[in-house]
């Protein structure tokens, strides 16, 4: 006999599981913090990338101006001012980074609850029916007697 019950609650298991789960199940397994810093970590790193790249594209769209400046520029002075230029960059990202991860994991963690919760009843289901299935048994078992005892 199917339970309909337990039927509609792996169903709606498999479809979180299959769905917005895969995403949720992996960012569950770490704490906040932690999640927070990893992805700060990553954040950091694109960032670096990222401001190397405009840097990049900023000095071969000025090429000609940078090289006749080359003589009468203080490069230490200008590699100060593009120091300070990039750390603001890089807080303006990791801020921005932190608050993005933090609400998205606070979101997601009703989800996973939810879903934590169905597994557990899901869990007490199964133990329900494997114990009527148990009393079952014991009660139809059959003992032996010893003409039912073949020797070999």
């Amino acid at each position: 006999m199917i339970n309909e019950e337990k039927v509609k609650l792996m169903t709606k298991l498999a479809i979180y599981e299959s769905t917005k789960g895969k995403k949720q199940l992996n960012i569950s397994k770490y704490y906040k913090r932690d999640y927070v810093r990893y992805n700060m970590f990553k954040t950091a790193v694109s960032a670096t990338i990222a401001f190397l790249l405009l840097l990049g594209v900023y000095a071969m769209l000025n090429m000609e101006e940078l090289l006749l400046a080359l003589n009468d520029m203080d490069i230490l002075k200008e590699a100060e001012k593009l120091g300070i230029f990039y750390l603001i960059f890089l807080i303006a990202y990791m801020v921005i980074a932190r608050l993005v991860y933090a609400h998205y994991y606070e979101k997601v963690k009703p989800d996973v609850i939810q879903y934590n919760h169905n597994l557990k009843k899901l869990k007490e289901m199964y133990d329900k029916e494997e114990k009527e299935l148990r009393e079952k048994q014991v009660g139809r078992s059959v003992t032996l007697t010893d003409d039912d005892l073949i020797d070999y």
